[in-house]
């Protein structure tokens, strides 16, 4: 019998004791592992929400197939149910010889799939944490809330969070550290000091971070542009004039301050025109950022061409490293072109993929909606009985209890109806959203063509990470959906996995790298995700 360890998980404590879910589970996994000639020789069992990667028993399991070779095989129920996030799916794709068995969607995961199947769990993937993603947005609310109230989030050097009297989260003056700030402005403006010497200047008076380090010197560059020492603050772009925390210096000093500073920006050199790929590409020698410059010919025709800054061990490799910008435009719109003539061959599949998670997301909503329903006739039933025993009796202390009780159940009340709000806002986007790397496959080539300098690097953002040039060549690593497309594209959903792209014009074989893979759990998949929902209209 073939060796395989079951993994089963809810998404709350809350489902857990209910005892709906997890048994059901084990049993149902159970009997395919009969049937299927398997050996359970390990259960993992959680309840945890598969949002965010580092659940306990997910890596627990990570850890053990890693160890057991002759182990490695998952019996799971479905792909929501092992991972809604690209860290966890790149925890399991790295374990060497392995098969996941998502019994109930009948389909299996090894490195022997055919790259369809691959493309299909990753899409699953993506898709089902997007739903999560846009329940957590309109949890945001509250958030947003606090700040139309004047409460500014995060504090800056100076500041720390404590009770004010009326919120025991606010933002209050730390007085350790409040006499420092009021000291860098004043040195800034009266004594003519640069940031970097305030810096030098402070740590030497004690001024330490919160690791006991030095700061560095465009911390103290931005608290000089930073409005919340005069009472103020800005939350993503917008301007909140008197919040609610104190102010730590003068109006009149903080505009002497900006005064100086934009004098300062005046001084500084401006090119006349946008480079849209300065500090994107990393130099194939030695690790270093390309910067960009303008070239003139003796014609008075204008070329720009990106270098390395040259800072890197590798001193040669400055001179040569000389790329056009036009070498790269024509590079990337190469790629976005295969991109936008996408066969229908894959548009079926990635259709029917969409109406697979659709009927996942459905389940998953309709199930919490019962829920939350259920909850709403309790509170009902709760509030009736209590008004009956209330008009009953007559002892007043017994009435204030109720009219206690009473309004708490209201505002429970009033909050799972908003939470259902949040699921017809979230189902909404769902259905807008769910086909929008098809629309910018579609449209990303035409697009790129006639882009502004911004546009084309927000494109380039959306579509991977790690942009390598030495001079001659460039290369980069696609997000894994925009790679999966590509490769069924070019090699046809019947293909073997283990494919290669074609080469690029590096002359090195594309393929989607561990690196780029780790950047879909982290910082990078967030914005890319961000860019290609903020940017719909693409």
């Amino acid at each position: 019998m073939k060796k395989a360890v079951l993994y089963a998980r809810v998404s709350s404590t809350k489902q857990d004791k209910d005892g709906f879910s997890i048994p059901a589970q084990i049993k149902f996994l159970h009997e395919y592992a009969k049937k299927n000639n398997f050996e359970i020789v390990k259960e993992f069992v959680e309840a945890e929400t598969a949002k965010k990667a580092g659940r306990k028993q997910f890596n627990n399991m990570v850890s053990y197939l890693q160890e057991n070779e002759d182990s490695r095989v998952i019996l799971v129920e479905k792909v929501d149910r092992l991972y809604r996030n690209f860290v966890d799916y790149c925890a399991i794709d790295n374990i060497k010889g392995l098969e996941v068995h998502f019994v109930k969607e009948n389909e299996i995961l090894s490195e022997k799939s055919l790259s369809s199947i691959k493309f299909i769990i990753g899409m699953r993937v993506l898709i089902a944490k997007q739903y999560i993603e846009n329940l957590a947005e309109e949890s945001k609310k509250g958030l947003d809330e606090r700040i139309e109230q004047g409460y500014a989030l995060y504090p800056a050097l100076g500041y720390k969070y404590g009770d004010d009297g009326t919120h025991k989260h606010a933002i209050i003056i730390d007085p350790e550290r409040a006499p420092y700030a009021k000291r860098i402005f004043e040195m800034f403006v009266y004594d003519n000091y640069s940031a970097y010497t305030i810096n030098n200047i402070l740590y030497d008076e004690g001024l330490r971070n919160p690791d006991g380090n030095k700061y560095a010197v465009s911390t103290i560059q931005r608290m000089l542009r930073n409005v919340m020492y005069i009472g103020d603050y800005m939350y993503q772009g917008k301007y909140y004039p008197n919040g609610k925390h104190p102010a730590l210096i003068s109006r009149e000093l903080f505009q002497l301050a900006q005064k100086k500073l934009n004098s300062a920006d005046d001084k500084t050199r401006k090119h006349e025109v946008q480079f849209p790929y300065i500090g994107m590409f990393k130099c194939g020698v030695c690790g270093c950022s390309y910067t960009a410059e303008l070239k003139k010919k003796p014609s008075g025709k204008q070329y720009v061409y990106y270098h390395c800054t040259g800072k890197g061990k590798i001193k040669t490799c400055k001179k040569e490293s000389y790329i056009s910008e036009s070498k790269i435009d024509a590079f990337l719109a190469e790629i976005l072109k295969g991109l936008s003539d996408i066969p229908q061959y894959v548009i079926d599949v990635i259709k029917n993929e969409l109406k697979i998670v659709h009927d996942l997301k459905n389940e998953y909503s309709i199930h919490s909606q019962k829920n939350i329903e259920k909850r709403i006739k309790e509170i009902d039933r709760m509030i009736q009985n209590g008004y009956k025993r209330m008009l009953k009796n007559n002892n007043e202390h017994e009435n204030e209890l109720w009219n206690t009780t009473y309004q708490a159940l209201r505002e429970e009340k009033e909050e799972l109806r908003n939470q259902q709000l949040k699921f017809d806002k979230a189902d909404d986007d769902f259905y807008k959203q769910s086909d929008l790397i098809l629309k910018f496959c579609k449209n990303a080539h035409a697009l790129f063509i006639k882009a502004t300098p911004d546009e084309k690097r927000t494109i380039c953002e959306i579509i991977g990470s790690n942009f390598i040039a030495n001079g001659k060549n460039i290369d980069i690593d696609l997000y894994p959906v925009f790679y999966d497309i590509l490769s069924m594209k070019y090699l046809g959903t019947e293909k073997i996995a283990g494919f290669e792209l074609p080469e690029t014009s590096s002359g090195q074989q594309k393929r989607a790298s561990e690196k780029a893979l780790d950047l879909n759990g982290g910082t990078d998949e967030a914005r890319t995700r961000d860019l290609l929902r903020d940017r719909q209209a693409l």
